[in-house]
């Protein structure tokens, strides 16, 4: 048996400690925020196992431009802090050539297509109960221009094995009443599927944890010792060292300070995102809907129904500009002519991106009891009970079937 310390308590590393629990080993979890409130937290909630082609897609990159004048746009990059965001952007764009972004799509993929039974996996094996909705996510398009754009991503997907079924927009107002019906396309992700509740997911799993014997720190790692290629302890906020055997950084944004302070330097970055919650909504959704053009999703979950997105580039310590989850609502209006909005509650989320999309698994060649475990950027909810899975197979000496050179914390 090994102690573990555990630096993150979000979705991500949660699962990693559990599946550490499930070895045998002492774990624990060091994190100064609430349990739930995280970055899934303000996520769309789905298990998106075909969100694999990356957002540096030529596309997207054509729309910079426009971004820096337009604040509500669905993706924006703030004038305030495209200065700072420049050198990981430039990295960023590199990745929308054709060759690079398949070999993404295919990375990426080689994890996403192992998530939904990982997580019912996950689900069955800590008794939690009715979380998983299986139903797949309907994407709708305004116009042929609209549908377009998604051609080239579509066409990827479909060939690494994702299932997508280009309907009319008339058939998705059949298959969903409360959608509108004067969409001219859409298509219907089969892959997909969503959670009940994401803060009740991520407490259900918590509670888990500390039942099992798990303890858990409120605080912040701010520094580590290190000696001879080997992390010693843990430095938190209040001075107080943490001593382990084994060492996972699974901290979100927060990653970028703490692997420098590690030394093996991560460019992450957080990429806000907005989330809604529509208490009483007036409308019966029973799938995740997505609004390219608008750039969010509309997610029924079982208390609220939760309209979520955009991609704003303002760098880690930027103010919140819930303007931006203002307009994500307004625009849900279009998607569901019968929305209420009058009863919500605003959450925001810095999703960790790295330059390449790829999650950030594996151990460096200058540590040699840490595992990384971050940078899942939208895929943290989809990719937590793998990654668990794949951080266990690590520890425990075992070999999982997966190869995670392409996911190594050296490739930067």
């Amino acid at each position: 048996m090994k102690q573990v310390a555990v630096i993150g308590g979000g979705v991500v590393g949660l699962s990693c400690a559990l599946a550490l629990q499930d070895d045998g080993h002492q774990v624990t979890i060091v994190d100064p925020g609430p349990v739930g409130f995280g970055a899934s937290a303000a996520s769309c909630g789905c298990i998106a196992v075909g969100e694999i082609v990356p957002l540096s897609q030529p596309g997207m990159l054509a729309k910079v431009p426009g971004w820096l004048i337009n604040p509500e746009a669905p993706l924006a990059l703030r004038p305030s802090t495209a200065l700072y965001m420049l050198p990981w952007f430039v990295k960023f764009a590199v990745n929308a050539r054709a060759k690079t972004m398949r070999s993404i799509a295919a990375d990426l993929a080689s994890l996403t297509f192992q998530a939904t039974q990982d997580f019912k996996d996950q689900m069955a094996r800590y008794g939690i109960r009715d979380m998983l909705i299986e139903r797949p996510i309907i994407k709708l398009f305004d116009n042929d221009a609209d549908k377009a754009l998604m051609g080239a991503a579509f066409g990827l997907a479909r060939e690494l094995g994702c299932i997508i079924d280009e309907i009319s927009g008339a058939e998705a107002h059949e298959i969903d009443p409360s959608i509108a019906a004067d969409f001219q396309h859409a298509a219907v992700l089969r892959d997909w599927s969503f959670v009940a509740d994401c803060v009740r997911l991520v407490k259900d799993l918590n509670l888990v944890f500390l039942k099992r014997g798990g303890s858990v720190i409120n605080s912040a790692a701010r520094s580590f010792e290190i000696n001879d290629r080997k992390c010693t302890a843990a430095i938190l906020e209040n001075a107080d060292r943490l001593i382990a055997d084994e060492f996972i950084l699974a901290a979100g944004t927060a990653s970028k300070a703490l692997s420098k302070a590690l030394g093996v330097p991560l460019p992450v970055e957080g990429l806000a995102g907005y989330w809604t919650g529509l208490g009483d909504p007036g409308v019966d959704l029973k799938h995740t809907v997505f609004y390219p053009a608008g750039g969010f999703g509309i997610t029924p979950h079982e208390n609220t129904l939760a309209v979520a997105g955009t991609i704003e580039f303002a760098g880690l310590n930027a103010a919140p500009n819930w303007r931006r989850a203002d307009v994500l609502v307004e625009r849900a209006k279009r998607v569901l002519p019968g929305l209420q909005t009058a009863t919500s509650e605003r959450r925001i989320g810095q999703r960790p991106f790295v330059p390449d999309t790829r999650p950030v698994i594996g151990r460096s060649d200058k540590l040699s009891n840490v595992v990384f475990a971050t940078g899942h950027g939208q895929l943290g909810l989809t990719l937590g009970s793998t990654t668990g899975r794949l951080v266990s197979d690590i520890i425990t000496g075992r070999n999982g079937g997966n190869d995670l050179q392409a996911f190594s914390p050296d490739r930067f």
